[in-house]
């Protein structure tokens, strides 16, 4: 059984994911705690709902396929099953969700999404969510006569938790199968690997490729730049260490690339401090300074992707700029200039507050309050209201609004 999961902020993204065609069939899911007839309003609802929460990452979005390999032949109680244990696991019973089924390939596979912020804005713990999952996997397999696990690299970790909970059932079957001795597996791609695949169309495992071929015949850092620019890459500084720029701007941690393919191609891979100590007297450019790609070279004509015969031969990559420029992700995902930068500093987002209606900076000060406070509030604010209030001349409050007091009446 597998499964996963991704946290985030929401948005028409997501729900357009769900929906998108290229399943043979797609099943909106009957929503639980939201009033939007279609699935694209149930998950602008959730994050709605989500606001008061104290999190940057309000929104969960799971998926579970029973079997890849159709061995468990009841597909819908495999996934009711597991949505139950999923719920009672990570506290997620009255959370509201949405989700679709899809059908591809043969393969019948459900999505959900829902929302972590309970009404009291506390946010449900998804702390060792992965281990946790593939628990629930295993006592689902277990339960619905799969004859063997789903291979894993938690599988002993797993097996003692089960001990712990008095599953010596599922673990003792676990132990038979010889999944707590084989080797652990490892996956071609993690998640985020994927998505930035599928983003800019260039092969991961082309990229890892050229970065060895690049190491393999270099001896110092300078060496191992001009290899990499000679197939279409570049080597820039980024905020955990040394990145390779690929042809659309998407920087890659060398250390993660190189060592990876290293481990791919003969079993062993390059030390992350071999990378660091060889590429230590280089100078580069921080990623995110220019947009990524080699000094001198027209972007049009030569977009850098020779590292990816197989990608786009277009000069616009994806969600990038004219030129297949990505300049706002770095090797970690994350905004590579983010803070007090480019319209995202504290003082843009105070004149976004200030900015902001009356009734909605009420609403959002009310979401905070604890239970039983609102009424209170309300009445206190309709009183301050009925009163008249004047500017008090020549006195501004830390934003430059003018101070006011109430109307003294002679």
């Amino acid at each position: 059984m597998i499964s996963g999961a991704e946290r985030g902020k929401g948005g028409d993204a997501l729900a357009k994911h769900l929906l998108k065609p290229e399943n043979d069939s797609v099943e909106v899911l009957t929503p639980r705690g939201l009033g939007s007839p279609d699935l694209i309003g149930q998950v602008r609802e959730l994050v709605a709902l989500s606001l008061g929460g104290r999190t940057d990452r309000p929104v969960y979005h799971v998926h579970v396929d029973p079997d890849p390999h159709l061995a468990i032949a009841d597909n819908d109680g495999a996934r009711a099953r597991w949505w139950a244990l999923f719920e009672r696991e990570f506290g997620l019973g009255s959370q509201p969700y949405c989700g679709a089924v899809h059908v591809k390939h043969a393969r019948r596979h459900e999505h959900r999404v829902y929302s972590l912020v309970r009404p009291s804005g506390a946010v449900a713990d998804t702390s060792w969510e992965y281990a946790r999952r593939e628990r629930l996997g295993r006592i689902v397999e277990f339960e619905f006569g799969m004859p063997r696990p789903t291979p894993s690299k938690h599988s002993r970790a797993i097996v003692k938790a089960l001990r712990e909970q008095g599953r010596d059932d599922v673990a003792a079957w676990m132990e038979a199968s010889g999944t707590t001795t084989a080797a652990r597996p490892v996956a071609r791609l993690t998640p985020q690997e994927r998505l930035i695949e599928e983003r800019t169309g260039i092969p991961l495992d082309d990229l890892r490729a050229a970065a060895l071929a690049a190491w393999r015949e270099s001896d110092d850092g300078a060496g191992f730049l001009a290899a990499l620019r000679a197939r279409g890459l570049d080597l820039r500084e980024g905020r955990s260490g040394p990145v390779v720029v690929d042809g659309t701007g998407t920087a890659h941690l060398a250390t993660r690339l190189v060592g990876a393919a290293a481990r791919r191609a003969d079993g062993s891979r390059i030390p992350a401090a071999a990378v660091r100590e060889r590429l230590a007297g280089l100078t580069l450019q921080t990623h995110g300074e220019t947009d990524g790609r080699q000094a001198g070279r027209d972007p049009l004509r030569d977009p850098g992707r020779a590292a990816a015969p197989g990608g786009p031969g277009g000069h616009a990559g994806a969600r990038g700029d004219a030129g297949g420029e990505v300049p706002h992700r770095d090797a970690g995902g994350f905004d590579a200039d983010r803070g007090r930068h480019g319209g995202r500093g504290v003082g843009d987002a105070l004149d976004r507050l200030v900015a902001r209606p009356a009734s909605a900076r009420l609403r959002a000060r009310m979401r905070m309050l604890p239970p039983g406070r609102n009424a209170e509030l309300a009445a206190a604010f309709a009183a301050v209201r009925a009163r008249t209030w004047i500017a008090v001349p020549g006195h501004t409050d830390v934003w430059g609004l003018p101070l006011v007091e109430p109307h003294r009446r002679v």
